[in-house]
């Protein structure tokens, strides 16, 4: 059985782990982060991480449980608190990382913060998490998805909403239609994720490939960054390239790891005008970091200092 938690409880489910990381407890689920790199690659072929991709990780005893699968069994009146919770997670444990100039790129799921009042609490909540985590604001992007039967013109008074708390925005399966345009219009986004099918279409000649270089420095004019995701081969990386490199995430270059992840070594923070160094190369696993079962021991109240 789901236990209740109210929207004034929703910190006191976090707790900390013995090896630093943040998780949480709903009801008999155990909750994790797990955060993917997103890279710039340098003329020199230096990958810099730009920015991580938070991923909720949930378990039930043994048995690891699908993210659709658990929101699925969050009682309807309490998803928008766990989706809150969730993110609140993923800044926790990228401000553990400590790389203040990487921006966090979270999922909300859309359509769960219709009224004003939900969206200004929301918004509270990522500051407060922001704040805890060492993480400016604009480094944290929300990244709104339009599914069927979603009233636009909430999805941008919410994002709006953010904006006006100094959040960033991100918007996914990017395919340049009408649809696309509009939400680039309303939701002012600063990162665009391309649909993968669609950009493979699209880069398959070059003038396909000489539009997306169009496109992508058009964005880049509006301080919009670009990411192709689905990263899992050398010609993908190389089609990237002709496009006037875009950010790029995908498993040949990370895979995504539970917090506390050992990126700091993996991928050092190189900046932007040091000198070139050997890069350790990248992790090429054949399997997704497994969902880690940890003793969760409870934390004082979220938000109190010396945590």
């Amino acid at each position: 059985m789901v236990l209740c938690m109210s929207e004034r409880s929703i910190f006191t489910n976090l707790v900390r782990q013995a090896d630093g990381a943040y998780s949480a407890v709903y009801g008999p689920y155990f909750l994790q982060s797990a955060l993917q790199p997103i890279f710039r690659e340098h003329a020199d072929g230096r990958l810099q991480i730009a920015a991580f991709k938070g991923l909720i990780r949930a378990s039930a005893g043994d048995m690891p449980t699908s993210p659709g699968e658990f929101f699925q069994s969050v009682p309807e009146d309490e998803r928008a608190a766990v989706d809150g919770l969730c993110r609140s997670l993923h800044i926790l444990n990228a401000g553990l990382i400590g790389r203040p100039d990487v921006a966090l790129i979270m999922s909300v799921h859309s359509g769960l913060y219709r009224a004003p009042q939900a969206m200004r609490q929301e918004a509270e909540w990522l500051r407060l998490a922001a704040h805890e985590a060492g993480i400016a604001p604009e480094r944290i992007a929300c990244e709104i998805r339009q599914l069927p039967g979603d009233d636009a013109e909430a999805l941008a008074l919410f994002a709006d909403r953010l904006h006006e708390a100094g959040f960033s925005i991100a918007i996914d399966e990017y395919t340049g239609d009408d649809r696309d345009l509009a939400r680039l219009e309303r939701l002012k986004p600063q990162f665009v994720a391309f649909d993968t099918s669609w950009l493979q279409e699209f880069a398959e000649n070059s003038a396909g490939l000489a539009l997306l270089r169009v496109v992508i420095g058009q964005f880049a004019d509006k301080n919009i960054q670009t990411i192709v995701g689905g990263i899992e081969t050398p010609e993908t990386m190389a089609l990237c390239r002709e496009m006037g490199g875009p950010l790029m995430q995908g498993f040949l270059l990370a895979r995504p790891e539970l917090a506390p992840t050992h990126f700091n070594t993996t991928f050092p923070d190189i900046g932007e005008d040091s000198p070139a160094a050997e890069q350790p190369a990248a992790p090429l696993s054949d399997a997704v970091a497994p969902v880690e079962h940890r003793v969760a021991r409870a934390v004082r109240h979220f938000g109190r200092r010396g945590v």
